[in-house]
């Protein structure tokens, strides 16, 4: 019987039934495009808008201005590089699916290495933030504590140690949503307390046009907008691929109209007293309290996802040996998953290390956007597009791209100069352990 059976004609049809409900079931696993908008606008939002108004104190309408050139260069980078994904080059048909096949397209030998360790950094630098950030809110909501940061980033650390243990995306897109709203819904609160407090708004004798701060402000931003590696998964993913374009534009408008609203009504309401994180320039009280716990959860929800992308990073696309041999296999304490949960250990071990002794939330941001976050959202996209597209590109268009890749640049190096010399002074041994030194 089994005989008649391998022989039989039926088979093929029923490997084609096989092969049908695999395309139908694929189908069906495809993203709608109102699911397309809320991963881009999830990707974008997160917990960055607590900081728009730390942004504003530091650059006035400066800032506002600020905001709306770097969403539109980075909805027209994103756009950029879902063309060249999806573009023949000049040079012939390559197969391209993510932001690393681009660069690999870009520079052969070592172009894919170069995406995915700008990447790793980026990503391993979001970890830091959020540690820094529960830090930050817990030493300024409890005062009273005699607690420092670094001994708060410390102890909240010990929360997500669990992650070490994440094998797959399947709860990550749930956490994102979740981490987004909680963030928006806190920030809410903050926007109508100031609102409520209007009599207290000055909007006059803003901060002049300052280099410096601008560059800060811009990496700010920067990170608030780093979602280009990202949109290649996002957009893959979608049922109707055509509308990406139309998603992207819409999104970005309405995240962009969200930050700068936020940024601007709510620094008009405490001016000199705007925080780095806008919770903390509430009065102290129960409603402080409340939203400060609110943005601590939010951030160590969020902590997974840079992480798991970090993970993913390390142990399948770097091409790393070790790792390679051990493949998808589930993580058990026993000596094939040792490696894997070792080094996962160490990358948590290492963001609350640099965490603890750069516990400076604002600056830091401003330095890895300034460094990996505009090198991934406008100076990437713009060299990769030129590369590959010139023999059919116009001249305006090539030269647009120079442009925005000049000004990443530009705002690149200034920005991580500035930054780093401001998180030198603010690095303060005793004064950031809570001793006092010696007379």
């Amino acid at each position: 019987m089994d005989e008649s059976r391998s022989t039989s004609p039926l088979l093929p049809k029923e490997r084609k039934t096989r092969e049908g409900d695999e395309e139908i079931l694929e189908e069906e696993n495809k993203t709608s495009s109102a699911q397309a908008f809320f991963n881009i606008f999830n990707a974008n939002m997160g917990t960055g808008v607590l900081a728009m108004p730390y942004v504003v104190r530091l650059t006035s309408y400066w800032g506002v201005i600020l905001i709306i050139i770097i969403a539109f260069l980075g909805n027209y980078t994103g756009k950029l590089l879902i063309y060249c994904l999806r573009e023949d080059t000049a040079y012939e048909n390559l197969s391209k699916s993510t932001y690393a096949d681009l660069g690999e397209a870009f520079w052969p030998k070592y172009g894919r290495v170069m995406v995915h360790i700008t990447n790793f950094f980026e990503q391993f630098s979001h970890c830091t933030l959020f540690l820094i950030m529960c830090g930050t809110v817990l030493h300024h909501t409890f005062p009273d504590s005699f607690v420092s940061e670094s001994v708060w980033i410390a102890v909240v650390s010990i929360a997500v140690l669990p992650c070490a243990g994440v094998r797959t995306m399947k709860h990550i897109s749930s956490i994102s949503l979740l981490t987004v709203i909680v963030a928006l819904v806190t920030s809410t609160c903050v926007l109508i307390y100031a609102i409520v407090h209007f009599h207290h708004w000055r909007t006059h004798d803003l901060a002049q046009f300052k280099f410096k701060e601008m560059s800060i402000a811009m990496g700010i931003i920067v990170v608030t907008y780093s979602s280009q590696a990202y949109l290649p998964i996002i957009e893959k993913s979608m049922r109707y691929p055509g509308e990406f374009n139309a998603i992207m534009d819409f999104s970005y408008t309405l995240i962009t109209i969200i930050k700068f609203n936020y940024g601007i009504l709510v620094f008009f309401c405490f001016r000199e007293h705007t925080e780095q994180i806008m919770t903390l320039s509430i009065p102290h009280g129960a409603f402080r309290i409340s939203l400060s716990l609110a943005v601590v959860v939010t951030a160590l929800l969020f902590y997974v996802v840079p992480m798991f992308t970090l993970y993913d990073i390390f142990e399948h696309q770097l091409n790393i040996p070790l790792f390679a041999e051990l493949k998808d296999e589930p993580l058990k304490c026993d000596k094939n998953s040792m490696p894997k949960l070792v080094f996962r250990f160490v990358f948590i071990l290492l963001s609350t290390l640099v965490a603890i002794f750069v516990p400076h939330f604002g600056l830091l941001m401003a330095f890895v956007g300034s460094f990996t976050g505009t090198i991934l959202v406008l100076i990437y996209p713009c060299l990769f597009h030129i590369k590959l597209h010139y023999l059919t590109m116009p001249w305006y268009h090539i030269l647009f791209d120079l442009s925005v890749a000049l000004f990443g640049s530009v705002g690149c190096v200034c920005g991580v100069i500035f930054s780093s010399i401001q998180i030198a002074k603010e690095y303060d041994f005793y004064r950031m352990w809570g001793i006092e030194p010696d007379e």
